[in-house]
């Protein structure tokens, strides 16, 4: 009879463990989702260029304590030695990423394998390179003859900025499915519930400030709101499914635990870092204007998404 009790016991805590899983699929998915949505539809019909510049700002700043004070800390508590040696490899990925799409000819029909290279890039990264930002780029230093005669040598500036969201996507995608995954691996509803509140509390954030830099790069290139309704979709589902392979997996081998998640979460914190600091930032502060106050209005608010994160990381570490 004890053992049937027993028996019992355990059955009716692992039906509670998974209907809290399931509830933090819905949590998570659903949060983000409607967080990551928002600015995609408020900026297609509010096109302020100040306010949208000081809300990627502010996202910059969050990126940039998600990277520094999030992730970095989490992956030295198991990789002492080499956390910031991995961290930095995953800078110099995109780093090196970005070299060779500058690399690549942004040619038509006489580009061979560089040219069908970058047009593949941009088919998956769901971007287009702009035909007029291309002209008016060329039309600065040369003459409207040489423009219709001379094929342009370097890849237009909307190709670079779509490098700069696909690594950015990337990135969080990563980090959300190890976040997931940590999730599905819990024994206890108690365990569960607790991580899931840690999780909530900044990947809603993040999901709104990713929903800002993709709304304003397929604004700025004319694009459809689609396309930044399918790459927010993508980040939602990376914990859900996440969860959903913790869930599946019995018993993680203490080898995967301890080495290739840290080594995976490091590389996401390496590239966050150099799409914040290399891309979103210097890319932002090009719109300053001599004599303006925008500058400072930036400043503040990177210092703001900076302090937010920060404050929810302390608050997660705490608990």
């Amino acid at each position: 009879m004890a053992a049937s009790s027993e028996v019992t016991v355990l059955a009716s805590s692992e039906s509670n463990d998974e209907g809290t899983k399931l509830l933090a699929i819905f949590v998570l998915g659903v949060g983000s989702l409607v967080c990551g949505l928002i600015p995609v539809y408020w900026t297609k019909q509010h096109s302020r260029p100040t306010l949208i510049t000081l809300l990627l700002c502010f996202g910059a700043g969050v990126l940039l304590a998600t990277a520094l004070v999030h992730m970095l800390p989490e992956v030295r508590l198991l990789l002492p030695k080499y956390a910031e040696v991995i961290f930095c490899a995953g800078y110099f990925l995109i780093y090196a990423v970005e070299e060779l799409v500058h690399l690549c000819p942004s040619g038509g029909a006489g580009a061979s394998g560089g040219g069908f290279r970058c047009r593949l890039f941009n088919c998956c990264s769901g971007e287009s390179v702009s035909l007029i930002s291309r002209s008016n780029s060329i039309s600065a230093t040369h003459t409207d003859i040489e423009q219709s005669t001379a094929p342009p040598s370097d890849p237009s500036p909307d190709q670079h900025a779509s490098t700069g969201t696909f690594s950015l996507l990337l990135a969080l995608c990563v980090h959300s499915l190890l976040e997931g995954l940590a999730i599905g691996v819990q024994n206890s509803s108690a365990k569960v519930l607790l991580l899931l509140g840690a999780v909530s509390a900044h990947k809603f954030v993040v999901a709104f400030c990713l929903g800002v830099e993709v709304s304003s790069h397929q604004l700025q290139q004319g694009g459809r709101r689609q396309s930044s309704m399918v790459q927010i979709v993508i980040f939602s589902l990376g914990s859900v499914c996440g969860i959903a392979i913790g869930m599946a997996l019995d018993g993680l081998d203490d080898t995967f635990n301890r080495v290739v998640i840290p080594v995976l979460q490091a590389v996401a914190g390496g590239t966050l870092l150099y799409v914040t600091v290399s891309e979103v930032l210097p890319r932002e502060r090009s719109k300053r204007k001599p004599g303006a106050v925008v500058g400072a209005w930036q400043l503040l608010a990177v210092i703001a998404g900076f302090i937010v994160m920060t404050f929810l990381s302390m608050v997660i570490t705490e608990q």
